[in-house]
């Protein structure tokens, strides 16, 4: 695909020692992102059992792992990073997939040279021209059952929601908002560094909504970091994954069989 082309000339014009994208080698999102763009259903019969081993899955998977096994990524991941900014700014790698949380990151900790020598882009569609999905998620506004001052709380996420704090706190932080009316109000869509995210938000799927996912999403990073590390081939490493994340499901099968 492009992208691949793309690193491996990205790669070369590195030189040794440095790297086209730093990926973690323990974490779930990037893996899980490039199965979804190829349709993967992540879990099947009603969230019951792991679908880690099917096709579309699989070869997301191999996909991944391929890239620290070309040398196109650190098998390190980003653990061995002294400072991600300054080995961003030194060419350690040129490629990071990551959120707008990192755009007023990056603004403020790279140096003044590469103010205008770096932008963003949405992930790439397999195969296919545009853009490829990306997770759906964030951070929640929520209210404590047992809080004992329930209509002052509300009143503080109802400030905190409109367009007006959420573009003051863009403007702060340098991190998006979540409401569509703040992205226009503060011109957001045709801010450079900001244009990626927007086209981004367009192609987006969610994680399954069940109370499992926290433990299946770290299964998923326990199983590619092996993977990665040679300890074990792809199938080997999945057939373990839908292994592990049966048993995680095993109550939630048991309870939906009751009330069934």
């Amino acid at each position: 695909m492009a992208w691949t082309a793309a690193m491996l000339r990205a790669k070369e014009r590195a030189g040794p020692g440095n790297f086209a994208i730093l990926l973690p080698a323990r974490e779930w999102q990037v893996p899980v992102i490039l199965a979804l763009q190829r349709g993967a259903e992540l879990l099947r019969d009603g969230d019951r059992y792991g679908n880690f081993e099917s096709s579309a899955f699989r070869a997301a998977f191999a996909f991944y792992v391929d890239l620290f096994r070309r040398g196109l990524a650190p098998r390190t991941g980003d653990t061995a990073l002294a400072n991600l900014y300054q080995d961003f700014a030194r060419g350690y790698f040129s490629l990071y997939v990551t959120g707008p949380w990192n755009i007023g990151e990056f603004e403020r900790r790279l140096p003044a040279a590469l103010a205008d020598r770096w932008s963003t882009a949405p992930l790439p569609a397999p195969g296919a021209d545009g853009p490829g999905v990306s997770l759906a998620g964030g951070a929640s506004l929520a209210i404590s059952r047992a809080s004992r001052r329930k209509d002052a709380a509300w009143q503080l996420i109802e400030y905190l929601s409109e367009p007006a704090q959420q573009v003051e706190f863009q403007r702060l932080t340098g991190d998006l908002p979540a409401r569509r009316a703040a992205w226009l109000a503060a011109d957001l869509p045709s801010r450079r560094h900001a244009q990626a995210f927007w086209l981004q938000l367009q192609y987006v799927r969610s994680t399954p909504k069940i109370p499992e996912w926290e433990r299946i999403a770290n299964k998923v990073g326990q199983w590619a970091e092996a993977a990665i590390r040679g300890d074990m081939t792809v199938d080997e490493a999945l057939g373990s994954l839908d292994r592990d994340v049966d048993a995680v499901l095993e109550k939630r099968r048991w309870l939906l069989g009751r009330r069934e």
